[in-house]
């Protein structure tokens, strides 16, 4: 009897959350600039807090997910790396710490729409204030815990034959990009398309394994 791989479900979660994060970013529409004019973060509220609460509830749930392939991720990450890894802890830490800062961030950024339509207004400086912490959170802070996340299935590609080398770099570039501001602020936008490869990759792995595929035949496949 084969031994069973790790679910292939959670990784999938990845996917979900690309897909929520690019729809949460949609309904968010036309944002105002980081660090921009208080006047016009205030009025940005004001005149939009409906799709600040729409676009920031799609990004709570993109977390959720995203938290998930995290599961996932430190699952693969163990198969291939040994179980206690220290490589598969540090992205679980990684990506738990980096999924929590942007839950966070979108969080704050919520509580500008609701004061804003519970009241009627926000004060500039309390919007700039909220505004400027959840861009921070989202686009520097979470960064910086995700390239942990990012650099650790680099290490396991690049040593080992369990996971494809092609993998490894791109992850290492990916990770360098998540470590340096202000580059990181977009670079966890483009980290999307990093998570989606590695959720069909660690799903094809696992069901190679379930199907009792050799890890070097895996490999080749890849």
């Amino acid at each position: 009897m084969n031994e069973k791989g790790p679910p292939r479900w959670p990784v999938l979660g990845g996917i979900v959350y690309v897909v929520l994060g690019v729809l949460g970013t949609v309904v968010a529409g036309t944002t105002p600039d980081f660090v921009g004019d208080p006047a016009k973060i205030a009025a940005y509220y004001k005149e939009e807090y409906g799709s600040i609460l729409a676009s920031g509830s799609i990004y709570l749930l993109a977390g959720f997910f995203l938290l998930w392939f995290v599961a996932g991720l430190r699952s693969g990450l163990e198969r291939a790396d040994g179980a206690g890894s220290p490589l598969a802890s540090a992205a679980l830490i990684g990506g738990g710490a980096g999924t929590a800062l942007m839950i966070g961030g979108a969080a704050i950024g919520m509580v500008g729409g609701l004061r804003a339509e519970e009241q009627g207004s926000i004060d500039p400086q309390a919007a700039a204030v909220l505004y400027d912490v959840s861009s921070v959170m989202f686009g520097l802070a979470a960064p910086m815990a995700w390239a942990a996340a990012v650099l650790a299935p680099a290490v396991v590609a690049l040593r080992s034959s369990a996971l494809p080398s092609w993998l490894g770099w791109v992850s290492i570039l990916m990770g360098i990009a998540l470590l340096i501001p202000p580059i990181n602020f977009f670079s966890i936008i483009v980290m999307g398309l990093w998570v989606i490869a590695v959720a069909i990759l660690l799903y094809m792995r696992s069901g190679s394994e379930q199907a009792g595929t050799p890890v070097a035949a895996y490999r080749a496949a890849a």
